[in-house]
């Protein structure tokens, strides 16, 4: 069953929101982001990687994902649970 939130990140956006899929391990994949009041699903995860901060010790997930109108966005989630979301340039 499909599982849907949305929680508010910090970006450089005025408003970015993160849309997620919990699988039955309970592990969260976004599925789409709101960008300034607009909704742009994530047509495909390009990479996944788990990173340790070696300064505290804490992980935090990252995903590059290619949007539906083809930008690229990285989004983080630390152990915190705050999406963050950055485009690259």
């Amino acid at each position: 069953m499909e599982s849907r939130r949305a929680v508010v990140v910090r970006s450089g956006f005025d408003e970015a929101k993160v849309e997620s899929y919990a699988g039955y391990k309970g592990e969260e994949t976004p599925r789409a982001v709101v960008l300034d009041g607009k909704r742009f699903v994530i047509a495909s995860v390009l990479s996944r990687k788990r990173v340790l901060d070696s300064d505290s010790g804490r992980v935090r997930e990252v995903w590059r994902c290619r949007l539906e109108d083809g930008r690229t966005v990285t989004v983080e989630r630390p152990e915190n649970g705050i999406w963050r979301v950055s485009t690259s340039i």
